[in-house]
């Protein structure tokens, strides 16, 4: 009585194990049909898609800036009013439109650098040390605007010296970055695969990250520390917090270092930033360029641009460069196709051998068929 009922379970079984399967295979194949539909859709709204996402990205940071510092504003501004108020309770000669006027006042010459208490009256914002700190700010794009100019020649001046000083400032930096990056990036990545037997992309992906490393070590953590030993009110969260809105070029001016010392600690530390910036920025346009030119990055790249973004490639702006056994050469736009398409799965008729003969006056080997070699001389 037990073996019917035993192989009727077990064909039970096998019934409902088989009618899973198809059902996990017909999900599977909706999963992937689905999956396939996103990724034509993202694909063709590549572009308005990323806009979206952006613009998404901007309202969430707005929302979770406005939850996170909204309430200590308003506990800040309950704390001045309660101090106001008991001045003038305990001044009752004062009166409050004379107080409003006083405090206007010095907060208006507080924002352009003018201190209105008699320990900090020494300190200077025009001096050379400061004028060099203003200029790099200006110049870099930083602008902590924490010194503003007070005349209007000093304005005029500053509008028309960054219409040409920032222009001019970018072109350094990008040539800098285009003379730096064969001896940071290219060589170290060839060095990598010949010596370490890499691939080209898993050689830039390493490159890359050590790179980060580094750069992280050496331009945030460790200046954070210095600042952090260096400014005493300053937290180590405060000195990173200025590494990064310094070399992002945002350059708020909620905190600059030097301003609770003496003047010649000032001055170093006004100087010291300048320098910091100039290299900073240099150090991480190089790094930026390294991640561009990953494989990775460059598919990331070609997504959003579109699907014939990239295919025609012209003459860069190196190759324009050319010597004078070359000058009249002129290179033809090449398209970059799949394998498949450029070399077929047969030939109808024999392949003929070439010969890749030796390069002349610097021009690339040139390969040639057997039947057109020179002769010997």
């Amino acid at each position: 009585m037990s073996k019917p009922r035993f192989g009727y379970t077990c064909s039970t079984l096998m019934f409902y194990h088989s009618l899973l399967r198809q059902y996990t295979n017909k999900i599977s194949l909706i999963m992937a049909i689905l999956a396939d539909k996103a990724l034509t859709f993202l694909r063709v709204h590549a572009f308005t898609c990323m806009m979206i996402a952006y613009g998404l990205f901007v309202v969430i940071g707005a929302v979770v800036l406005m939850i996170l510092e909204q309430p200590e504003e308003n506990l800040l501004v309950k704390e001045v009013r309660e101090l106001k108020a008991r001045f003038l309770a305990d001044n009752p000669c004062v009166e409050e439109s004379s107080l409003d006027r006083l405090l206007m006042n010095v907060l208006s010459a507080s924002k352009r650098g003018v201190a209105a208490l008699e320990s900090a009256s020494d300190k200077c914002n025009f001096d050379f040390t400061s004028s060099l700190f203003f200029v790099i700010a200006f110049l870099t794009t930083t602008g902590y605007g924490s010194t503003v100019p007070l005349s209007d020649e000093g304005r005029v001046f500053c509008v028309v010296y960054c219409l040409v000083g920032i222009p001019f400032t970018l072109l350094l930096l990008s040539s800098l970055t285009h003379a730096l990056l064969p001896w940071v990036t290219h060589t170290p990545i060839h060095n990598l695969q010949v010596f370490w037997g890499l691939s080209r992309n898993h050689a830039a992906l390493l490159h890359c990250s050590v790179l980060a490393f580094c750069t992280a070590t050496l331009f945030f953590l460790l200046p954070a520390g210095a600042l952090c030993l260096l400014e005493n009110d300053w937290s180590y969260l405060e000195s990173l917090y200025f590494c990064f809105i310094s070399l992002s070029t945002t350059g708020l001016v909620d905190y600059l270092p030097g301003r609770t010392q003496s003047r010649a600690a000032r001055q170093g530390l006004e100087f010291a930033t300048s320098c910091y910036l100039m290299l900073g920025l240099i150090v991480l346009l190089v790094v930026m360029e390294s991640f561009w030119e990953l494989q990775q990055v460059q598919a990331i790249q070609r997504f959003f641009a579109g699907p014939r973004q990239g295919e025609l490639k012209g003459v860069g702006l190196d190759e324009l460069v050319l010597s004078g056994d070359m000058a009249g050469a002129e290179e033809e736009p090449h398209y970059t196709l799949p394998i498949s398409t450029i070399s077929p799965a047969f030939s109808e008729s024999p392949a003929t051998p070439t010969i890749e003969l030796p390069p002349i006056f610097g021009l690339p080997p040139i390969a040639a068929t057997k039947e057109n070699v020179p002769p010997s001389l």
